[in-house]
């Protein structure tokens, strides 16, 4: 059938033969999406137990498990702002079983203060999910003498030269939104640095640090107990878990406005059949009564599955909080 050279007639297999894989890998894919997941899920949370990120990550990694009827890991990697974390979801196989659920702060703020940021949280995740977004919490210890958020100023001057409340924050999300607070209210905050909301918590209880500009889910359950004594919340509407604790607007800086949100991301390249699984799975999950209730218990309002809402949400706010580093003249560091 084909009288050419050796040459000619290796070229016409090789040619063949690669019509033929080209012609199957499409149906391997699809296979391969249709039977996702076939083994365990890591979700890697780049912050210590305790803090939303991980409390958040571990009702939904319960949900997903529910529903695709495989295991979903929750795998804490904790360190440099989350960025430990994120890099490594970023350098994995992009296949599907390695998903990152990071604050906005490793998404939008990371980018703003961190000098060399060993990813880039544009090119290098699909966005899956915005999972949900609540306020920080104005908290302070409740043996301190502040009862309400008008009071911390006087008390900043009373206990120190400067002015400055020594402020525990896990990220450089909330030491931004701490900054939004200095811009509004004039109060001014020594931001130190902990590896996650729950030791932050623990020094704050401690005594350890006067003031926590700190994610509710993380404080909601001190507070209640008495042990911790909210001032004021961030966002523009009163939490659902902390309903008698007023707004900052409500304080007396009408306007302010500024929650923090968490979302799900997978590395750079994984299949499109596949995030379209998980996207699919976390709607109905979003939209499932338990998880509505349990979220909004710890003050989360839940978000959705639109992944380009999401992507243009993350440009956005980097945007948004490169403006406020330059006001606050935070430098990358």
């Amino acid at each position: 059938m084909f009288n050419g050279s050796l040459r000619a007639r290796r070229a016409y297999l090789h040619a063949v033969c690669a019509a033929a894989t080209g012609l199957m890998l499409p149906t391997l894919a699809s296979a391969s999406a249709d039977n996702f997941p076939e083994r365990a899920v890591n979700i890697v949370v780049g912050f210590s137990p305790g803090g939303t990120n991980d409390i958040l990550a571990r009702l939904i990694a319960a949900k997903l498990q529910d529903r695709m009827k495989q295991a979903f890991v929750v795998d804490n990697k904790p360190g440099a702002n989350s960025a430990i974390g994120n890099a490594h979801v970023a350098k994995a196989k992009p296949d599907g079983y390695t998903l990152l659920v990071s604050s906005s702060g490793g998404l939008t703020t990371n980018p703003v203060l961190m000098k060399a940021l060993p990813y880039d949280p544009v090119k290098d995740y699909e966005p899956i999910a915005l999972l949900g977004s609540f306020p920080l919490v104005v908290t302070v210890p409740a043996a301190s003498p502040v009862k309400n958020f008008a009071e911390l100023g006087a008390f900043a001057k009373s206990k120190s030269v400067d002015g400055k409340l020594d402020n525990g924050t896990p990220t450089t999300s909330f030491i931004l939104v701490a900054e939004t607070i200095s811009a509004a209210s004039g109060l001014k905050f020594n931001h130190i640095l902990y590896k996650g909301s729950g030791p932050a918590v623990a020094a704050l209880l401690g005594g350890e640090i006067q003031v926590g500009v700190l994610d509710s889910p993380a404080v909601v359950n001190q507070i209640k107990a008495g042990k911790l004594r909210a001032l004021a919340v961030t966002t523009g509407k009163r939490s659902s878990a902390l309903p008698d604790v007023p707004t900052i607007a409500e304080s007396g800086y009408p306007g302010y406005d500024t929650p923090i949100w968490t979302a799900l991301m997978a590395p750079k390249g994984t299949p499109e059949p596949v995030l379209a699984k998980l996207r699919t799975t976390l709607t109905e999950i979003l939209k499932d009564k338990d998880t509505i209730d349990r979220m909004q218990a710890l003050g989360l309002d839940p978000g959705n599955a639109d992944a380009a809402a999401l992507g243009k949400r993350i440009a956005s706010d980097i945007t948004r909080w490169e403006a406020v580093a330059k006001t606050a003249n935070l430098k990358p560091e």
